[in-house]
């Protein structure tokens, strides 16, 4: 292989690590759970804020709380990754917006937060996965919930999980396949 090839087949390598990244913000927001434990192999281990196990267990963790909630918004930027073989590092930061009732006074809020994955990703069988993870909060913030904003949206104008959300109508890869 040549030098050229090497860092084509690097450069595939990170683009393909983004996309797992990107894939986990897109099942949070939707509630699409296939394709959230699509984004980890099935031995992957988990540490993120409360949770610490395996990540098949994080997701089942992480669907309770999205079906809890009544809106999500997640972002994942600053990819920075570095491929090793068939290992690599990952570095992302995100951010986790929800919409949810606070437990202790009854009350809805916006709770934001912020911080970064650090992540070991392994290609097993030309697929990159999650192997490992590492959730770091960087910050919290919580609001109260004004009439302004979503509740003067109707619920087409507003994002919904899978399979309503449009995007399930609208790319062929996810049309006509159930979370």
């Amino acid at each position: 292989m040549t030098d050229r090839d090497q860092a084509l087949q690097v450069l595939l390598d990170k683009q393909a690590i983004a996309e797992v990244l990107y894939a986990y913000a897109r099942a949070c927001d939707r509630a699409d759970e296939a394709m959230l434990r699509a984004c980890f192999h099935p031995d992957s281990t988990h540490r993120h804020g409360r949770f610490d196990g395996s990540s098949s267990d994080f997701c089942t963790f992480a669907m309770k709380i999205v079906h809890s909630n009544k809106r999500e918004k997640h972002t994942v930027s600053n990819v920075l990754v570095e491929v090793d073989g068939d290992t690599a590092i990952a570095e992302s930061h995100y951010v986790a917006y929800h919409r949810r009732v606070d437990a202790a006074t009854g009350a809805e809020e916006d709770y934001l937060n912020g911080g970064r994955f650090i992540d070991r990703f392994e290609r097993r069988n030309g697929e990159w996965k999650i192997a490992a993870r590492v959730g770091l909060v960087d910050y919290e913030r919580f609001d109260p919930v004004t009439e302004r904003g979503f509740r003067q949206l109707a619920p087409h104008q507003t994002g919904r999980h899978a399979p309503e959300d449009d995007l399930y109508q609208l790319m062929p890869s996810l049309r006509g396949r159930r979370p």
